[in-house]
Formats: structure tokens, sequence, C-alpha cells
């Protein structure tokens, strides 16, 4: 079991990644694009989130981490395979058919879909499936997380009406440094 201090080191590294973190591609180095800087935050977000306990049936499962779509930021998720999360080792997946979708512990929808995302967001489990994506769209449909671009910085805002629906706990760490959308009242 993790203890709450144990994610303090991680936590700070990852606030100062994204108060630091330019986004403008000709002052971040090639090993900082604007995809790797995204699939960063992807990773720290779903570090930082807790999943129902029943979520995994053995220790050894895997977390899946969806993918829907292609495009520059689904290609480079691939260098989160066999990171961890939780204990679990990390596997991509890309759902074929509406069945594959209830694998998913995370799921990143390609702004190129954005004419599917309810649609695709109907077929998870919306208790425990992180959502993400970056297009101002997302959220709107029932997406959790959007990565967006603010101030020549990365930033990500979080759907709170939508996280209460679900048994996801994001660290409250992490939504102090969120922008908070759609606050349930």
């Amino acid at each position: 079991m993790l203890r709450v201090g144990a994610w303090r080191l991680p936590l700070i590294f990852f606030c100062l990644l994204i108060t630091t973190a330019k986004v403008s591609s000709a002052s971040v180095p090639a090993v900082h694009t604007l995809e790797s800087l995204k699939v960063a935050y992807m990773y720290n977000l779903a570090k930082f989130t807790r999943w129902p306990v029943s979520t995994w049936k053995t220790p050894e499962s895997s977390f899946q981490f969806c993918v829907y779509g292609s495009g520059r930021v689904s290609n480079e998720l691939q260098t989160l395979h066999n990171k961890k999360i939780t204990g679990h080792s990390i596997v991509l997946y890309q759902p074929l058919n509406e069945a594959d979708f209830s694998q998913c512990n995370a799921l990143y929808i390609e702004p190129s879909e954005h004419l599917r995302y309810r649609y695709i967001i109907s077929l998870i489990n919306r208790n425990a499936v992180l959502t993400i994506s970056d297009d101002g769209r997302f959220l709107r449909h029932g997406g959790l997380i959007n990565l967006v671009e603010k101030d020549q910085r990365l930033r990500f805002e979080v759907n709170m009406r939508r996280l209460s629906q679900t048994e996801l706990k994001l660290s409250s760490k992490l939504l102090k440094i969120a922008i908070l959308v759609d606050k349930p009242r």
C-alpha cells in the first residue's frame, strides 16, 4: 500500500515540471516536445489517481492504458510501455471493438476523434476509467481531463462534476494545480 508521504517527492517533481515547462516549440529542446510533455502529464495524472480497490483482479494485473485514434501524442505514449502505476506495469492498448474498451484503466482519445467522444466514453466503465484528451471540446462530451496550453504553458483542466460521479480519486495536491471546470453546485 502506498503511503501518503511517498507521493510527496514525485508530486513535487510534477509540480515543478508543470510550472516551468514552456510549450513553445522554439524554446523546448527536442527531448521535451509538446507531445512528450503531454505524455509526462498523463503518466503523472494517472500516477496520482487512486482507483477503486476492485480495479485489479490480482497484484500482477497490468495497467491498461488505452489509446483511441492515431497521432503524434498517441505515438509518444509508447514511451510509457512497462512503466508502473500503483505497482502495475503499463500496457498500451488500442481497442479494436466495443468490448475492448471494458479493459481500459485510462483512456487517451486523440482530438481527431472528436466526433466520437460521447460514443467512446459510453463504452467504458465511467466509474473507474481516467479519460484524457487535449481538445477543448472533450470535457463538454463527458471527458475527465483535458490538457491545454495557457500562457505558453501546458496545464490541465479537470471536469469536477464528472469526477464527482466516478470512484476515482485525484490527489488533492493535484487538484490544487488544476484548472477546475464545471464544479458541482
